[in-house]
Order: structure tokens, then C-alpha cells, then sequence
């Protein structure tokens, strides 16, 4: 029996949808198929409630895609969800978009696109009538220390 796929691409979005959210953020491709914010949107709109409490785990990263669906579904739904994205700092290719646009790392690329989707929110908020105190939006980036195990050293 052929097992029927629940995920249909059209309501949960393809990397190319992502690669083009990533693409506006930045001004150029700068993460190579990440995944679509609307696919992310949607499990957590599956698995979340929005409540204080909920907390979202992304052990790899990537891009951020994760912290960016938590950023709007928050903002569509007033919930008040947290995550928790970590990516270890694996460097980019010597000669991607990425690393010409200053981009070292994975992780710092994740950082960056975070810090753009948070401006954003902000400015759109600044331009609009506030009828409710918009929420102080911030994360916080932590480093990870050097290690006596060689497979954890950035080297």
C-alpha cells in the first residue's frame, strides 16, 4: 500500500519559497534550500498554542527559518511562544554568496536573519496606529566555549 502524503507542497510551501523569503530578506541568496517559513508555520500552528510556556526547539538551524515562523505566528496570533535555535558554527564555502556577503558561518547567518525579521516587525509596527503596547521583540546569541574535544573545536 502506497502511503498517502498528508503535506500537500501548495498549503506548506517548497525550499524555493524559502529560498526567495531568504533572498528578500538578505537581497541575495545567501542560504542554499532552506526551508519555507509557511512549512514551519504550520506544525507549530499543529503543535503549539501560543500560551506562555510553549518553547520551540531547532537543534539545527540553519537559517533561522524556525525563529522567523515563531516571530510571525506570534505576531498573527498574539501568542507568546519562545524558541531555542542552535547551530553549531559550521563555516561557509569559500567561494558561496554567503561568505562574500560576510557571512563566515551558518550560524551567523541565522543570527542575521533574525536581527532583519525583528527590524522589520518593528517598522511595520512604527508605521501603524498602535491600539495595543507592541511586545519589546529580542533574542539572545549565545557562543560556544572552546572544548578539549577536538570534534567540537571550531578548528
Amino acid at each position: 500500500m502506497v502511503p498517502i502524503d498528508v503535506w500537500d507542497y501548495r498549503a506548506s510551501g517548497t525550499t524555493d519559497e524559502g529560498g526567495l523569503e531568504v533572498k528578500e530578506l538578505f537581497g541575495e541568496a545567501v542560504f542554499d534550500n532552506p526551508k519555507p517559513t509557511r512549512l514551519i508555520r504550520r506544525m507549530l500552528d499543529l503543535t503549539t498554542s501560543g500560551q506562555p510556556g510553549d518553547v520551540v526547539l531547532d537543534f539545527f538551524a540553519g537559517s533561522g527559518t524556525t525563529a522567523h515562523a515563531v516571530l510571525d505566528l506570534n505576531k498573527e496570533d498574539g501568542g507568546n511562544r519562545k524558541f531555542i535555535c542552535v547551530q553549531l558554527p559550521e563555516e561557509t564555502p569559500a567561494d558561496s554568496e554567503a561568505r562574500k556577503a560576510g557571512y563566515a558561518t551558518i550560524a551567523a547567518i541565522g543570527r542575521a536573519r533574525i536581527r532583519k525579521v525583528i527590524e522589520q516587525m518593528n517598522a511595520e509596527q512604527v508605521a501603524q496606529l498602535p491600539l495595543q503596547p507592541w511586545p519589546t521583540l529580542g533574542f539572545r546569541a549565545f557562543t560556544l566555549a572552546s572544548s578539549n574535544f577536538k570534534i567540537w573545536r571550531g578548528d
